[in-house]
């Protein structure tokens, strides 16, 4: 096994496929450890990328805008960002944050030619599929084992549940697509892996992923029954499926931490809304940060606040919206489309949106391809997942986020620049094939080329 391991690695071809697998692995289980393969991944293919120099890369990320004008959205995105946050006292600083919170999206394009100058005819979004399949399997026994040994509610290597939970979301929407390299036994396996993915987002407790657990779960059920290949998910599996959901919940919430968790996250809200007293603290202060958001937003609609000053904008109209003044510290409004609405203003509401849909609209464009199928799927499980994570939380100020957000759009844009390059056929290349030595897809035998 560790003579294959080295074998694979040993191919410079090998290594270009396997980053979006590991990539998919990184952004499930190993928290920040993603945001740093996806940054040193992108300096290789872009500045020391051995297939094309950077002033070819530069030539052709321009030629790719043209093919395609709505990637322009993703730099005049960051563009835009940067320049609201150069208000206030202390803009040098924020400005600085703000480029480290939001740098993956000024890189999405050159960082997508390079990849596909690596490797011409690959299905990294296959790929990317496969690594979250695989990063899947681990976290209910990790969500468990924090529950019941550590006395924590689960949150992963990420130190904070409601990012655990939202890559878990996103993760078991993306491992359900179907590609044509799959067979029914991992088609089984991804029915699987998606319902250990939202079982962990459920052990969270987290209210504020009810709505994108039950969105991703629609389009599943959506997917189910719109699948055009002889394989689809029985109703003995459903059946075992929910058993063991039902199962895992029990079994949780056996130990002391668990009953703590939903009795202090679930249960007293709900009693304490049916007996007409105040709710807990925790969704009390996000509803006054919606209303104070929301007039914020109208007072400043065309220039805002500027990104980094949306929770301050809101404290500031408290005394009069509410009544009562509030002093919250958070770096957001725990709505991003509000976040940026108040940051920047209509236009920066409005580029949020397009970037959050941008996979949605990417992909059907791509429908009439070889595997358009699997794309549109792949682009509608990404956007409804973060569309939705988007409404009650953070997504582009958290460094996991983003970069699980954009190295799938990569994968994606990556897709583009094949057609642009008129290569008809992507597929998945078998990586335990190429462990063992031999050509993996019938390409041309330098192709595959040693260190």
């Amino acid at each position: 096994m560790f003579s294959k391991a080295i074998n694979f690695f040993d191919h410079s071809y090998a290594r270009n496929v396997a980053f979006a697998f590991l990539i998919g692995v990184f952004c499930i289980v190993l928290g920040s450890a993603s945001t740093a393969l996806f940054l040193a991944a992108s300096i290789a293919v872009i500045f020391i990328n051995p297939k094309i120099s950077i002033n070819d890369l530069a030539k052709e990320t321009f030629g790719l805008l043209k093919y395609s004008p709505l990637l322009w959205v993703f730099p005049i995105f960051f563009l835009t960002v940067f320049i609201t946050s150069i208000r206030g006292e202390n803009w040098l600083s924020e400005s600085i944050y703000v480029a480290g919170s939001y740098w993956q999206f000024l890189i999405m394009l050159p960082a997508s030619v390079g990849l596909y100058h690596l490797s011409k005819d690959v299905s990294f979004a296959g790929l990317f599929t496969f690594g979250c399949r695989f990063g899947l399997i681990f976290v209910v026994p990790l969500s468990l084992a924090q529950i019941y040994f550590f006395n924590l509610r689960p949150e992963g290597f990420f130190s904070n549940s409601l990012i655990f939970a939202s890559l878990c979301i996103a993760g078991s929407g993306i491992a359900l697509i179907e590609w044509p390299e799959d067979t029914n036994k991992t088609r089984i396996l991804s029915w699987i892996v998606f319902s250990a993915g939202i079982v962990a987002a459920l052990l969270t407790f987290s209210r504020g992923m009810l709505v994108p657990i039950v969105t991703i779960l629609a389009i599943a059920i959506f997917l189910r029954f719109k699948a055009r290949s002889q394989y689809k998910p029985g109703t003995k599996l459903i059946v075992i499926l929910f058993a063991v959901i039902v199962t895992t919940f029990t079994f949780s919430l056996q130990t002391d931490n668990g009953w703590r968790i939903l009795n202090k996250r679930i249960l007293e809200p709900i009693e304490m809304f049916a007996k007409g007293e105040a709710i807990d603290r925790s969704i009390s202060q996000r509803l006054d940060m919606q209303i104070t958001g929301v007039h914020a937003f109208f007072e400043k609609p065309f220039i805002g606040y500027g990104i980094q000053n949306s929770v301050e904008a809101s404290n500031k109209l408290s005394a009069d919206v509410l009544g009562r003044k509030t002093n919250y510290t958070y770096t957001h409004l725990h709505n991003d489309y509000l976040t940026h609405a108040v940051g920047g203003g209509f236009l920066l509401f409005l580029l949020f949106v397009s970037v959050i849909f941008s996979p949605l609209i990417m992909s059907w464009k791509l429908r009439k391809t070889d595997t358009g199928t699997s794309m549109l799927h792949y682009g509608l499980m990404l956007s409804g997942a973060f569309a939705t994570i988007g409404m009650t939380n953070i997504v582009f100020h958290n460094d996991q986020l983003t970069t699980m957000f954009c190295v799938a759009t990569i994968f994606i844009i990556v897709r583009f620049v094949q057609n642009m390059h008129e290569v008809e056929a992507v597929r998945i290349p078998d990586l335990p094939t190429i462990a063992d030595g031999i050509n993996p897809i019938g390409l041309a035998q330098n192709t595959i080329d040693k260190k």
